[in-house]
């Protein structure tokens, strides 16, 4: 599970960083939803972290 994680986190800062730049370079709409975007993966993440889905290694 640590890799699912590891992925999610991933593509959470990846789509962060994408959307904060079309933000600010004026694309404020589709900034606002790849940021909405990024964060569901986020949240997925903190879901699995919280429910200590992860093997015990």
């Amino acid at each position: 599970m640590r890799l699912l994680r590891n992925i999610l986190n991933t593509f959470f800062i990846i789509g962060a960083i994408i959307g904060m730049a079309l933000f600010y370079m004026g694309h404020k709409e589709v900034g606002t939803y790849i940021i909405i975007i990024a964060m569901a993966f986020k949240f997925i993440e903190v879901v699995v972290r919280l429910l200590k889905l992860e093997d015990k290694n």
